[in-house]
């Protein structure tokens, strides 16, 4: 039986990558050659099968930069006192055999950053502990000798590793798409008289967009909110959650867009928001890939992209969606105008069906089982030499 150990900080019910791991471990639990234990600082539990073990250490610190570091320590304690076949992290923590480079990379995050803050916005992150503890950790992490492969979830992931760090050999990055469950999200869920929609008192002409995503600076909700000035028609329901919402509420309000602006928080069952939009908005500054994209396209829902998310690889022009310039509000508006056609947003949504039913779990569960399976050969071939 393989012993496999992921990595993982925290679980947080909103998060991207969380949902992959999930989504990764139901995958796993059904094939009994494969034993999997969580190292975390906080997990929960109700959320695995009885098959996954949760191996936790202490969460220690005031800030983020020195619980990371504390960690770390503690993960390598683990990893001391307790063998695995594989170690696969999700998080920078050095001397792992497998990243998941879930998170992208962190200098590129940084390098886009502090090109669109003003001066006091890149002061700030030039000098903060955090941003200067994970580039730290992330450069360890990609030098370390025991480093042996890296899963990117986009071939934009991988050409961000290879330009911030060029010195790592190319062969060791291959390119995992997320998959998604595309039973749970389905077109059968969309009902005409969608409960969202009655709430909210939409007309079943009115076009809807949904903005899906937590970090709503990172994500792009300043260019989304800016576009809607010029696209009048368009109501847009907001999920997800920021700790600087109120400024965006604000923001929202200057522009006179207020009314047709809905915060509605973070949502467990998505699919009923999905379904009540005709179209998902994913504008993001920096996204390695964007679960969302395939979540609302395995919905039947159209996507409109920024060029800086990995997702837009999944996007043909016109088919399913649209890519548009990461920044470019009156390009995206101009786009939302062209998708009031409702002709239009029905063929993007069926074809965008037809693009997530290519990538369900078990593809991603499979490519990643014979990533392990090349590694424990190898390991094996060479400790026979």
């Amino acid at each position: 039986m393989l012993k496999l150990a992921i990595i993982r900080q925290s679980y947080r019910p909103d998060g991207g990558a969380e949902k992959i791991i999930s989504r990764l471990l139901d995958g796993l639990r059904r094939r009994a050659d494969v034993q999997v234990s969580i190292i975390t600082q906080k997990w929960q539990k109700n959320i695995l099968s009885d098959s996954v073990s949760i191996l936790q250490v202490a969460r220690k610190g005031w800030f983020r930069s020195s619980r990371f570091k504390y960690f770390i320590n503690g993960v390598n304690r683990v990893l001391h006192t307790t063998h695995f076949d594989l170690v696969q992290s999700h998080e920078r923590v050095p001397g792992c055999q497998i990243y998941r480079a879930g998170d992208g990379v962190h200098a590129e995050w940084l390098r886009i950053k502090i090109s669109r803050e003003g001066i006091l916005g890149r002061l700030f992150s030039f000098f903060s502990l955090f941003h200067r503890v994970m580039l730290r950790a992330e450069s360890k992490l990609f030098h370390h000798p025991n480093l042996e492969v890296v899963i990117c979830i986009s071939q934009r992931g991988k050409r961000d590793v290879l330009h911030h760090y060029p010195t790592i050999d190319p062969s060791k990055i291959t390119c995992i798409y997320n998959g998604i469950d595309i039973d749970n999200y389905h077109p059968k869920f969309n009902v005409i008289n969608n409960p969202v929609r009655v709430k909210l008192d939409f007309s079943p002409d009115t076009p809807v967009a949904i903005f899906v995503g937590s970090g709503f600076t990172r994500k792009g909700l300043d260019d989304l909110l800016e576009a809607l000035v010029f696209a009048v028609d368009w109501q847009l329901l907001v999920i997800g959650k920021d700790k600087k919402q109120n400024r965006f509420i604000e923001k929202s309000r200057k522009l006179g867009v207020n009314n047709r602006v809905h915060f509605l928080g973070v949502q467990t069952q998505v699919q009923d928001f999905y379904s009540a939009a005709d179209l998902l908005i994913h504008p993001a500054w920096y996204e390695p890939f964007g679960n969302v994209v395939l979540e609302a396209m395995a919905m039947g829902r159209g996507v409109l992209v920024s060029s800086n998310c990995g997702a837009s690889e999944l996007v043909e022009e016109g088919i399913n969606g649209y890519v548009f310039d990461t920044g470019d509000s009156k390009q995206l508006a101009n786009l939302l105008d062209k998708c009031k056609d409702r002709t239009l947003l029905k063929s993007l949504g069926s074809n965008a069906r037809r693009t997530a039913e290519q990538y369900p779990i078990s593809r991603m569960v499979d490519e990643l089982l014979a990533v392990y399976q090349t590694l424990l050969t190898e390991n094996f071939d060479e400790n026979e030499k």
